[in-house]
């Protein structure tokens, strides 16, 4: 909310933002917050006159650092903001900006870290301050250093932007150094000396100054000589309810001290937990310090309004559109700020509502104007030439094909390529006027098999060749109005080469809603190599297109990506500044144009301009044809190159027997040693020792085989795991596990299943980051058939190491059952039956696997006593091999034995379970004895 100031001080704002309240809350209540004495004790009132002696209170929430990842990222939006002011009743909010490394490896997004995160952070700062003048509510702009370096040179610098184009809000407070740890009360002193008088060049708003000892001491602050003309500044108190309590003596104590001394008390950070940010919330501890804080009158703001893996989270996953999800920590703090019935005191009128200048009624053809398009003309194509379409995670499968669904019907462009069609009729009934808007409808958000998060997008291309770009570098600002879901505006210019394009985040309306953007609003994903981030200003010479996309959050359950509209509607989208001669009626298709216009390939979305799309799931009817297979011989002269040929045929399971052809064993794990509380229901063997993962066929008709390996009764708990909760089904390849076994003469890996979402991985012994090559497959209620090529198996986008699989090398596979961090969803099919897992030549236009002609072994084995005894169909060398349950060998013979039944000794072996392995020539037979 703007206030009443001297014109000098208004002159000397650099910008005037295009926000203002849109309902009466706090702000509107108490006015700018001042520090005063009421009955000699330093205390916050506020400038309406209601509350000019009185003393006044508010409380909120500390965003987590700036600089950190999307677990605290996300929440630095006007979308997060919005739901904690409607759901959590927040009268402040805190903009913690990191500025430097100290903390973590922030990527180059501190402020001083990289020139890019400078522009990074300003962007943010912008939107969480429009977010907060827009609610009505109070914003703390934190330089949050908590070292002894408080980079006074540069907090200056800051501060006078920051006081420029924000201190003629009455919402904005200014905290100049978050914990100076380390640092002297003097160096502090010193430090707030030196900023203040830079603010109050621009601003009288309230000013924060710490203190040593993570900002403990405000004692020290109230008498440590801060200069300030306005003798408007105030002490921060930083405490952690299960490490600080309340007592003589106490931080408290400290406080109270300051108060005393004249000097208004500020608690800009606390916490539930214990000073490190982690272990339980402390109920009693911290209602001691809520009851403290109510009588004292002490402001606060609670660390942290985050997901991050840490106690003081407020909440607990990314998940936002349709409300947020609480910690235990969250739970506290949100019943601990009951909401209050606000009224405007009339000092100043800042309240509005969402604000429409009327809507376009179209533009002649050939006239100039600064509307890209307002779609009156009833074509799909805007004034600049370029076209409308939309486009989902579902197009294509790139990057694993996703399950976005939209209701738009297609059109076919003039390549014959169909594309989804967002030109209707205005939605009747609301106050839009025109004719004709560019929508999506019956929005239904899925990630399926896409590795990044879903989305459906609005894209429109300025230019009707897309590998032309349209110069909009006059352009001061942009705008449009909307109706509907939230989205990310998305920029895309000629100088983003890595598909991370600037975007500004926008919270869904029930109403239409103008949006008015300037270019330092705009960010870019913190993934990539920050060095060639840049301010979007720089690009506006080579915009390609626009886009609107509304976008889910990643790896949570489907019925969590809920839009908070189920539609999205955009109109008189405008750039302020440029003229462009109207394009009307284009008439056709441009030749050039394509169904995906928009690029999407990014954390948050797809990229597809053309390009083939071929699917690496087969869905095969009918059963396996092999029966009791051994391994084929991996010799690449001799192998059988015809498409869709299995050449080697690891297990059918045939045998109902945990040992694979290929001489390994399978097994199942659970989260269980990282901290999980996973489980299953497959009988737990201890002279395996290890769960039974072997299933006679008759446990599933179905399936027509004699056997198959599975997982069942499948829960997933996180407990204390720090990840996403699992199981898993994993296969060693060899019984010696410190050796690999070589597929290079396969392109893929095909098996069927039945049951639960999973992520199919393979491991070469390379990977130390856990990050493996892997493919994401969805449920399936049916045996269904997958065929896996090499090229489809790729490592996690985190991974800092990444590797060539080493196909020659092949360690192990895993069928891993992954849930949902911070959810407590159950997987829709709590099972997963996999079966006849071969290698194989692959022919991605070809639905037929044609199976390996496989000769039935001619040895069997029995063990009697301490004696295996084996039979052999052919005269010959013959090795037996015995590995342990942990794939070491401990025995090894060879001889030579002539057709028939013999007897080798396993005297020396101790009781339990062993792998072994029989080889006669080319004939090979593996099996799991049992020694008692």
């Amino acid at each position: 909310m703007k206030k009443v100031v001297a014109a000098a001080l208004l002159a000397a704002a650099t910008s005037a933002m295009a926000v203002s309240a849109s309902r009466v809350g706090p702000v509107s209540t108490y006015g700018e917050l001042k520090a005063a004495k009421i009955n000699n004790k330093g205390q916050l009132v506020g400038s309406c006159p209601s509350y000019a002696s009185t003393p006044v209170q508010v409380k909120g929430m500390s965003l987590f650092w700036s600089s950190a990842a999307d677990s605290a990222t996300t929440f630095y939006t006007e979308k997060a903001v919005n739901r904690m002011v409607s759901e959590m009743n927040i009268e402040v909010i805190r903009f913690a900006m990191g500025v430097t490394k100290e903390k973590f490896d922030d990527k180059g997004r501190g402020y001083l870290s990289s020139a890019e995160g400078k522009t990074l952070q300003l962007g943010m700062l912008k939107n969480v301050v429009n977010a907060a003048v827009e609610n009505d509510i109070y914003v703390i702009i934190d330089w949050h250093i908590e070292s002894a370096n408080g980079n006074t040179s540069e907090a200056k610098e800051f501060f006078e932007y920051a006081a420029k184009e924000y201190g003629s809000y009455n919402n904005v407070i200014f905290e100049v150094w978050n914990e100076p740890n380390g640092a002297s009360m003097s160096t502090v002193a010193s430090h707030a000396n030196a900023i203040i008088p830079v603010i109050r060049q621009y601003s009288d708003n309230l000013v924060l100054v710490g203190s040593p000892g993570w900002s403990s001491a405000p004692d020290e602050c109230s008498k440590s000589g801060i200069q300030d003309s306005k003798n408007n500044y105030a002490c921060t108190l930083h405490f952690y309810a299960a490490t600080h309590g309340v007592g003589n003596g106490g931080y408290n104590s400290k406080a109270e001290a300051a108060m005393n001394n004249g000097v208004p008390v500020f608690a800009s950070e606390w916490g539930t937990v214990s000073a490190d940010g982690n272990g339980g919330a402390n109920r009693s501890a911290s209602e001691a310090w809520i009851s403290w804080m109510n009588t004292n009158k002490v402001s606060w703001a609670n660390w942290s309004a985050s997901a991050i893996k840490e106690g003081s989270a407020a909440f607990t996953n990314l998940a936002i559109d349709n409300g947020l999800t609480y910690s235990e920590s969250g739970n506290m703090v949100k019943g601990w700020m009951n909401g209050k019935n606000y009224k405007d005191c009339g000092l100043q009128n800042g309240n509005g509502s969402s604000g429409n200048a009327g809507f376009s009624t179209g533009v002649a053809n050939g006239a100039s104007t600064d509307l890209i398009d307002d779609l009156e003309d009833g074509d799909r194509f805007s004034y600049t030439g370029g076209w409308w379409s939309a486009f989902a995670d579902s197009d294509d499968d790139t990057d694993g094909k996703g399950n976005t669904s939209i209701s738009n019907k297609k059109w076919t462009d003039g390549k014959g390529k169909e594309v989804y069609d967002v030109l209707m009729p205005a939605p009747g009934g609301d106050k839009n006027t025109s004719k004709y808007v560019a929508g999506i409808t019956d929005i239904k958000l899925s990630q399926g098999q896409y590795k990044y998060a879903p989305y459906v997008t609005i894209g429109l291309n300025l230019n009707n060749d897309p590998k032309k770009s349209y110069d909009l570098s006059a352009c001061k600002n942009i705008s449009y109005k909307f109706k509907g879901a939230s989205h990310n505006f998305r920029v895309e210019t000629s100088k983003v080469t890595n598909w991370n394009f600037h975007y500004v985040t926008k919270d869904g309306s029930d109403d239409w809603k103008e949006v008015e953007l300037s270019w330092d609003q705009f960010i870019q994903e913190d993934w990539g190599d920050v060095a060639t981030h840049f301010s979007l200003d720089k690009g506006m010479g080579g915009v390609t297109a626009f886009g609107w996309q509304v976008k889910g959050a990643l790896d949570v359950p489907d019925s969590k990506q809920k839009t908070t509209h189920p539609y999205l509607y955009v109109d008189d989208v405008r750039c302020n500044g440029v003229s462009i001669k109207a394009i009307v009626n284009a008439g056709s298709t441009p030749a050039s144009s394509s169904g995906t216009v928009v690029g999407d390939k990014s954390s948050s979305s797809n990229a597809v301009i053309g390009g083939k799309s071929s699917s690496s799931t087969v869905v095969i009817g009918g059963n396996s044809s092999s029966s009791n297979a051994a391994v084929i011989p991996a010799s690449s002269s001799s192998v059988n190159k015809t498409p869709n040929t299995v050449l080697v045929v690891l297990d059918d399971v045939e045998d109902v027997n945990e040992v694979a052809n290929s001489t390994g064993t399978w097994y199942a794990y659970t989260d269980k040693e990282p901290g999980g509380q996973s489980s299953i229901t497959n009988t737990y063997d201890p002279n395996l020792p290890g769960y039974v993962v072997t299933f006679p066929g008759a446990t599933d008709p179905t399936n027509g085989t004699a056997g198959f390996v599975g997982l069942t009764g499948i829960v997933w708990n996180q407990a204390e795991y720090e990840e996403a909760p699992f199981v898993a089904l994993g296969l060693n390849l060899v019984a010696d596990t410190s050796k690999g076994f070589d597929l290079h003469i396969c392109e893929a890996i095909a098996y069927r299943y039945k049951g639960a979402a999973h992520k199919f991985k393979v491991q070469d012994g390379q990977v130390v980051d856990y990050a493996y090559h892997e493919y994401k497959l969805t449920d399936a209620a049916d045996w269904t058939q997958v065929i896996v090529p090499w090229e489809k198996l790729e490592q996690p986008v985190w991974t800092k190491d990444p590797k060539v699989l080493n196909q020659a090398n092949i360690k192990k596979f895993a069928w891993e059952v992954i849930g949902y961090k911070g959810f407590d969803d159950q997987p829709e099919i709590p099972s997963l039956y996999v079966d006849d897992l071969t290698c194989m030549v692959y022919d991605p236009n070809n639905t037929a696997i044609k199976p390996a002609r496989i000769a039935q072994s001619g040895i069997k084995m029995s063990v009697v006593g301490m004696n295996l005894n084996v039979s052999v169909a052919r005269s010959g060398m013959v090795k037996v091999s015995v590995f342990d349950m942990m794939g070491n060998m401990v025995m090894s013979s060879r001889d030579n034995m002539t057709a028939g039944n013999h007897q080798v000794s396993l005297e020396g072996l101790t009781r339990g379970n062993y792998v072994v392995r029989v080889q006669n020539g080319s004939d090979m037979k593996s099996a799991r004895i049992a020694i008692k």
